[in-house]
């Protein structure tokens, strides 16, 4: 017996295999789009041709099916034939902050947390953090380089939302963000398996719910008046089992337990 595949389907699967390409949504006017960042990767690279249908994406949540109709290594301009609004954003809007962790680790906890579906992340400065960020100036640069590795990991996993990727906070301003969500996390070894409550209670305690906040600790963990700080202002503290996880895991573990939860993945 032969099952058979809808046009529709097929079309998707199609649409899948076109490259994708960010542009910032003023570079997008009328049924024209403008791509600058990738435009010698086009020209010299891909070897693309005028004529050649490409997926564009502005990081809005708008995804544009266009076809290429000028290619210069400074800019390539590209017809939009459809605009669609991207399928692969959650409901659940999760903000991570991070401690900021040794360097190098950023850029992985941003790349994952991205895939895995998170709105946008925080980095955070905490007592014991290795990597001290001195002046704002400082904060700017690491924001602009952490934003681009968003928007790679975006093109990557075909999400259509770029993550903002925010500049460095205090964790005295990272908790007052935390408490505008809905349900603010901090998962924190030091209270063992369960924390104050486990997951499980916290997540069926509110099934409206879903704007969520996960502050994770820099390598060596929470400072004592860190945690009594957070929990004094109604962030809460949960395990996340009986082994130590870095601090690098801990959103690639979170993350997916709480999309599971709300019918995400």
């Amino acid at each position: 017996m032969t099952v058979g595949i809808k046009f529709d389907t097929i079309s998707a699967e199609r649409k899948t295999l076109m490259r994708r390409f960010f542009t910032e949504p003023q570079n997008i006017s009328g049924n024209i789009a403008e791509i600058f960042e990738d435009a010698k990767h086009i020209e010299k690279v891909l070897r693309m041709n005028c004529g050649d249908k490409i997926l564009v994406f502005d990081g809005t949540g708008a995804e544009y099916t266009a076809q290429l109709v000028s290619i210069e290594k400074s800019v390539c301009k590209a017809e939009i034939l459809e605009k669609n609004y991207s399928l692969s954003e959650p409901k659940t809007k999760i903000t991570l902050f991070q401690a900021l962790p040794k360097a190098g680790k950023m850029e992985t906890i941003i790349q994952k947390a991205v895939e895995l579906g998170v709105f946008e992340i925080v980095p955070v400065m905490t007592e014991r953090c290795v990597t001290k960020i001195n002046s704002k100036a400082a904060g700017e640069e690491k924001s602009k380089r952490w934003n681009k590795v968003s928007v790679e990991a975006v093109k990557q996993c075909g999400r259509g939302l770029v993550p903002k990727v925010h500049e460095p906070v205090s964790f005295e301003k990272a908790v007052e963000m935390l408490k505008n969500l809905q349900i603010p996390l901090m998962p924190y070894e030091m209270l063992g398996h369960e924390g104050q409550k486990g997951l499980k209670e916290i997540l069926n305690s509110d099934r409206t719910a879903d704007e969520f906040g996960i502050l994770v600790g820099p390598e060596g963990g929470f400072a004592d008046s860190e945690a009594e700080y957070a929990v004094e202002n109604g962030i809460k503290t949960i395990g996340l089992g009986r082994r130590i996880l870095r601090t690098e895991t801990v959103a690639s573990a979170l993350i997916p337990m709480i999309m599971f939860d709300r019918d995400e993945l």
